[in-house]
């Protein structure tokens, strides 16, 4: 692939070398490379190698928990490789985000947004965050390519160290925020893009100095020679920018160079060294749930269970409020009771049929399930039922809540879509038998407060 080659002799030179000529665009190693941006022709093939998996694993047949499994571990996998290098375009992640969220509400590659229950912004979102834990494409672009700069520092003899890496300036400033330079003997370290000052870089504490500064790339030890960084900032014009030079001079007359190479820690992991995993997650810093989901997916319980209370507990959940806002057609009135509109905090708390069976639980765990309040929300109830309890009890009171509303809701779909009633007995039945599959199989939840 010769790359400014003109005017020489290539079928001379390569003669032997017995190997062909060919031009850009290539692929290396698999990833697609040219001497331009690339086109979307050279980035069609990634998005078609993920849909490629959803007409192979029969989507249809699996329940969302499922879905949610093979989107981390597979879908989000393919395109790693090409992250690390690449960082992909937003029309390019618009298509692959279209297959993901496609393949998780329906099983199928496309779908419109009223089978989508909840917004695609939130499923991306970490789980401690109320999130599904489905990766940001582009967040976690940008964390792999941090190891770009993690590997000029720790990883010098790179063959590549000394060329531009492919990242850009917002790639830097994370790296810069998540870095803690100490200066040894000054030859790694740039003056004003490395973190050696207090945890932070010259550049993020003194922005108009910098813009001032002439020679940006500059080492520490360089600068340092005949007050090296000052020049160009004889610009200064505000009283601001000569405030702010001062207390960068103070800085730097405090420099003390050593025989030691300058070291770098990471500041998101214990041991100090470069992870994707914390540089993508220090992306949702600040961010905050608005229910403790480790109480969802730490319960001994399966996947489904734990998906549908994810739903539950945002209101999610198709009922009829919910299908009269999608202008679906549907019977406004509880299945369970007949009596009122249906919604979730009615259909799972307050329904006369639910209160049946809850107090049923109530007496099969010797009191540890507790009837629900009167008018009290889903959220509310679910945070209270488990406020205060010891880990392990809350993970097994945690699965026995699921299995009841699972099932308080199962009874609701087989009256509409089977026109098949139980009764409270039977409903109870259906929970007991889901508990014992669930010990059978895992060995939990441990139930000693029990009676047949």
């Amino acid at each position: 692939y010769p790359i400014r080659c003109e005017g020489l002799s290539l079928d001379h030179i390569m003669e032997a070398f017995q190997c062909p000529i060919k031009t850009f665009p290539c692929k290396y190693l698999g990833l697609p490379l040219h001497t331009r941006q690339l086109r979307r022709v050279d980035i069609q093939p990634l998005i078609d190698k993920v849909g490629a998996r959803l007409s192979s694993w029969k989507g249809k047949l699996l329940n969302r928990a499922g879905r949610l499994r093979l989107i981390n571990t597979v879908l989000t996998s393919l395109t790693t490789y090409h992250l690390t290098v690449f960082s992909l375009q937003k029309w390019a992640i618009k298509k692959i985000d279209k297959l993901r969220r496609g393949f998780l509400w329906k099983g199928e590659e496309s779908v419109n947004g009223g089978h989508c229950l909840v917004q695609w912004t939130r499923c991306q979102r970490p789980k401690k965050f109320g999130g599904l834990g489905i990766l940001d494409l582009d967040l976690f672009s940008r964390a792999l390519r941090l190891r770009w700069l993690w590997f000029q520092w720790t990883e010098p003899e790179r063959p590549w160290v000394g060329t531009n890496p492919p990242v850009n300036a917002v790639d830097r400033q994370l790296f810069r925020a998540s870095t803690v330079v100490t200066l040894g003997d000054g030859a790694t370290a740039s003056f004003w893009q490395s973190a050696w000052l207090d945890g932070l870089a010259p550049m993020d504490i003194y922005p108009n100095l910098f813009k001032l500064a002439w020679r940006k790339n500059r080492t520490v030890k360089e600068e340092l020679v005949n007050q090296n960084w000052t020049r160009g900032l004889w610009r200064m014009q505000s009283v601001q920018e000569m405030a702010c030079f001062v207390n960068l001079w103070d800085a730097v007359q405090a420099i003390q160079l050593t025989d030691q190479p300058d070291s770098i820690r990471w500041k998101w992991t214990a041991h100090g060294d470069y992870s994707a995993k914390s540089a993508y997650n220090i992306q949702f810093a600040g961010s905050h749930g608005q229910f403790i989901s480790s109480h969802i997916w730490k319960a001994e319980s399966e996947g489904k269970h734990k998906f549908f209370t994810w739903l539950l507990v945002q209101s999610k959940l198709l009922t009829a409020d919910n299908l009269l806002k999608r202008q679906w057609p549907c019977e406004p009135v509880c299945q369970l009771c007949s009596q009122e509109p249906e919604t979730a905090d009615h259909l799972i708390l307050s329904c006369c049929f639910a209160k049946e069976v809850w107090h049923k639980m109530s007496q099969w765990t010797l009191g540890f399930i507790t009837m629900p309040s009167t008018n009290v929300l889903v959220a509310d109830w679910w945070q209270n039922e488990l406020a205060g309890l010891p880990k392990k009890q809350r993970r097994v009171k945690a699965a026995l809540l699921m299995y009841t509303a699972w099932n308080l809701w199962k009874e609701r779909n087989r009256r509409i879509f089977e026109h098949v009633n139980s009764d409270a007995v039977r409903v109870m039945q259906e929970i007991k038998a889901e508990v014992a599959v669930r010990r059978l199989a895992c060995g939990g939840p441990e139930l000693t407060f029990t009676h047949d």
